[in-house]
């Protein structure tokens, strides 16, 4: 992810910039150049009953990166149509939530289940818990020696007097 839906740009046209387009957005978004996708939508536009050309539109669908990332981005995208003689073009985001997202019928946002991570999760609450019960019994004892030494002392004040 990054996924650019893009409109009414030629797919020879993008084939030109693919290289440097997804190594830019690649550098930006901080993540593997084989994550970002492009795909050159064909469409058909009418005005005033005919077929008209259409206008250049990418679509981008992501997780959230932040409005810098994002302002970055959209500066590159542009740059880069731009650079293939298109006058103008506009450029929208889609954020996707990984709570809404599912990859192979498995929520993103939940953990991939891991055998041996939930073994070593299980030993290290146990061993939590056995710290937990030394520190108990030790706070015990402390408080025991605490209160007989302070009997201790009057007890020893007392036969003084």
């Amino acid at each position: 992810m990054p996924h650019l839906l893009i409109r009414g740009v030629a797919p020879e046209q993008i084939r030109t910039i693919s290289q440097s387009l997804v190594a830019e957005l690649a550098s930006l978004c901080q993540c593997p150049s084989d994550y970002i996708m492009l795909e050159c939508l064909n469409t058909t536009a009418c005005f005033d009953g005919e077929f008209v050309p259409s206008y250049p539109f990418i679509e981008v669908n992501w997780f959230d990166r932040g409005t810098l990332v994002q302002d970055q981005a959209a500066e590159c995208i542009d740059r880069h149509i731009r650079s293939l003689g298109i006058p103008e073009a506009e450029v929208a985001f889609r954020i996707y939530e990984s709570s809404n997202y599912y990859s192979n019928g498995r929520k993103l946002s939940e953990p991939l289940p891991n055998e041996d991570e939930s073994g070593a999760i299980q030993a290290v609450l146990s061993e939590n818990e056995r710290l937990k019960d030394e520190l108990q019994k030790a706070r015990k004892a402390l408080l025991n020696n605490q209160t007989s030494s302070q009997m201790s002392s009057k007890l020893y004040d007392a036969l003084r007097e």
